[in-house]
């Protein structure tokens, strides 16, 4: 018997909270490999260090840095940044770090924490200042990297100026890195465009768990419906979820998308409540997983391939 909907949507209640709790719960070294999945190339005697709050700004870093530098990410991969809690070892990791990476904008917010605590004299590079914000819900929206044109824009250029003003012999080598990352980013950007062009028009419709895909959206021609849960950590309302239920209905969306580091429960009961049969539950956007998700550009190819399937 088909459970009502105000069972369904206190089924929903009951997970929401439980479902942000998901995923590694270790903090963990981040070994971050070059786009095309290899490992690594060795960092140089006296390679600077350089700490990142998450696996994706590692992967990024890494690939303008190059040999030059060692880099390390505070959260494991698999594990999103709005709900960290750090661990005591990564105030050591900050302690003798030569720069610290974060994206600001509210996203990993648990830096400013642990920094007040190491004493360390790290240098200190917030890739998401001067980037012009989308607002969603009257907040400023941080997730810049899901459209790998502002990486290019706006990423690189900061880190190139970063890594250049800390190692001035090393300059030419960032700029070289990272204008070979930018071709790999444009690369990747036309086969995405392409891949999404597989998908009707009328289907580019996204309902996802946590508002992480304004950028994405907004740069591929998507329309975002809603989001099952707005703040990460903070239980919805009956009421709100009600009307998410009967604005996608309205808008005949054909899947409901979440990100692997979230319970699965919660999104497929939110599917099965509003008559959508696709549920995908394997996106990666805050964190990297495992291959083919394992780099930036990898990310990337694994989520459109994910929408595409869903929606085509």
């Amino acid at each position: 018997m088909r459970l009502s909907r105000n069972v369904i949507i206190g089924g929903i209640l009951a997970l929401a909270l439980s479902a942000c709790g998901n995923g590694v719960s270790s903090s963990a070294t981040s070994s971050v490999s070059p786009a095309g999945g290899s490992p690594a190339p060795p960092a140089a005697p006296g390679a600077l260090k350089v700490v990142t709050t998450t696996t994706v700004f590692a992967d990024i870093v890494r690939n303008v840095g190059g040999s030059q530098i060692s880099v390390t990410s505070i959260i494991p991969p698999g594990v999103g940044p709005e709900d960290y809690e750090p661990k005591p070892d990564d105030a050591k990791r900050l302690a003798d770090a030569a720069l610290i990476v974060s994206n600001g904008v509210g996203l990993d917010d648990f830096l400013e924490r642990l920094l007040s605590s190491t004493g360390g004299s790290a240098q200190r590079l917030v890739l998401g200042n001067g980037i012009p914000t989308l607002t969603v819900d009257g907040e400023e929206n941080p997730h810049f990297w899901l459209d790998p044109t502002l990486v290019k824009q706006y990423y690189l250029p900061a880190i190139v100026g970063k890594l250049s003003e800390i190692d001035p012999d090393g300059k030419s080598i960032y700029e070289a890195n990272a204008a070979a990352y930018g071709q790999q980013l444009d690369a990747l950007d036309t086969e995405l465009k392409a891949s999404i062009e597989q998908i009707p028009q009328d289907n580019r419709k996204l309902v996802t768990f946590h508002d992480a895909f304004p950028y994405f959206a907004k740069h591929f021609g998507f329309e975002l419906v809603g989001v099952v849960l707005e703040n990460v950590g903070q239980e919805p309302s009956a009421a709100e979820l009600a009307a998410l239920v009967q604005k996608v209905k309205a808008a005949h969306v054909k899947a409901v998308f979440s990100e692997a580091q979230f319970s699965p429960r919660l999104s497929q009961t939110f599917a099965d409540e509003a008559g959508i049969s696709q549920v995908v539950t394997t996106l990666y956007n805050d964190a990297l997983g495992p291959p083919p998700a394992d780099t930036y550009l990898g990310l990337m190819r694994w989520n459109v391939d994910q929408i595409v399937t869903a929606l085509k």
